[in-house]
């Protein structure tokens, strides 16, 4: 066969038949909701380490009482080591998404599941900041007491009453700002990795 039989030989053939497998369009489509999810994830990194610095702050900004600057800073050194530990495994997870490449599906499913339980990581990294608000609070609370000359002794019944219920109510509502905020922010990433999912598991 020449050269010209050849090539009339190749064009001859049809591509129409050609198809890049779905489950490689499937994988593919994974990456869409990581890059997105990889950008909220870089942006949150900068908001919480900024927050993380402000919050050494708090004591001068807000005119805390001097004497009560131990209480705070012993809270808010056991704040920046929770920190540390949560931001750690934050990044270790933003790099296994970095070099997802969608090859297979076992490391999509890996992807998902450790997304899954980041997700319930920050839960818990948000609990436990609870008592350093509380801690806040107090020492505000208590530094605006201070500067009337009078202490939580001198309030009335009704009064602890109300810091006690407004105390529960605090950490009510922050629980629940926690938990709206991950499905917010990241609920919809989780969403779209689940449907990719199982669109992978009812071909197979």
């Amino acid at each position: 066969m020449n050269l010209d039989n050849l090539k009339s030989a190749w064009n001859a053939e049809k591509t129409d038949d050609v198809r890049v497998p779905s489950k490689i369009e499937q994988l593919k489509k994974a990456q869409h909701p990581l890059d997105s999810l990889k950008r909220k994830m870089k942006n949150e990194w900068y908001i919480q380490l900024f927050a993380i610095l402000f919050l050494g702050l708090v004591p001068q900004l807000y005119d805390i009482h001097s004497s009560l600057y131990v209480i705070y800073y012993v809270a808010y050194a056991m704040l920046v080591v929770i920190s540390g530990y949560y931001f750690n495994l934050f990044r270790n997870f933003y790099v296994q998404i970095n070099h997802y490449t969608a090859d297979t599906k076992d490391s999509l499913t890996e992807i998902y599941y450790e997304f899954r339980l980041n997700i319930e990581r920050y839960h818990s990294f948000g609990f436990l900041l609870l008592p350093f608000v509380l801690t806040w609070l107090g020492t505000y609370l208590y530094s605006r007491l201070m500067e009337e000359g009078k202490g939580f002794s001198s309030l009335s019944q009704n009064t602890k009453y109300y810091l006690i219920i407004g105390t529960l109510l605090i950490s009510l509502l922050f629980i629940v700002a926690i938990l709206g905020w991950t499905k917010y922010y990241y609920g919809k990433y989780a969403k779209q990795l689940r449907e990719i999912l199982d669109e992978l598991r009812e071909e197979n």
